[in-house]
């Protein structure tokens, strides 16, 4: 008797989702390629959702990433109500010196045009950040401590409780004061987004 066959469901494209990340990272496919240990040829073929990568493959590129492999399967399925990471499973950017934490916590499908940040900064920390495109925008938002930002020759405060807002087609440096960390939050408008009056 022959044994009927079944109608499975496609395998999850993870393509978008890998490539939205590693772009939240600020790293090009060079730098995944020798962080994964994958070659750049074949990351750009799951980006693009040609290749059907082995689970070993899709696990030593979270593992580059930081994102637990269940996160960006979740990730990759529109049918869910619900998006949930676990404790300590958010994704993290930091700069060099691992001194100014970011957690990214909008999602993958936005972060090409909107990035939210909850922060984190030890006293004297710096970010130094180029230009985000004509036309982009960054706010932040301070919990705690107090944050100075220099754009070109002019340079403005914000503490605790304060909201400022300023145009990033410029480089531009934020640093923690002190004398205790600063704590909020960060959004990013960037290039080709509609952006609201202030």
């Amino acid at each position: 008797m022959k044994t009927p066959t079944r109608d499975f469901a496609p395998p999850p494209k993870v393509g978008q989702a890998i490539q939205k990340l590693r772009h939240s990272k600020q790293l090009t496919l060079d730098d995944l390629a020798t962080q994964s240990g994958v070659s750049k040829a074949i990351l750009s073929q799951i980006e693009r959702d040609l290749s059907n990568p082995t689970l070993s493959t899709i696990w030593r590129i979270t593992q580059a990433l930081e994102m637990p492999l269940e996160d960006l399967l979740a990730s990759s399925d529109p049918g869910s109500l619900f998006e949930k990471l676990p404790v300590h499973s958010t994704p993290e950017v930091s700069n060099p010196q691992g001194t100014f934490r970011r957690r990214i916590l909008g999602t993958l499908g936005s972060v090409a045009t909107f990035q939210w940040y909850h922060f984190e900064a030890e006293p004297q920390a710096e970010l130094i950040s180029d230009s985000h495109g004509p036309g982009s925008l960054e706010s932040i938002t301070l919990s705690s401590g107090a944050v100075q930002v220099i754009i070109e020759d002019s340079r403005e405060t914000v503490v605790a409780g304060e909201t400022l807002r300023y145009q990033t087609d410029a480089q531009h440096h934020l640093i923690s004061l002190g004398p205790d960390p600063a704590v909020g939050f960060m959004v990013n408008l960037l290039r080709g987004t509609q952006l609201p009056q202030w």
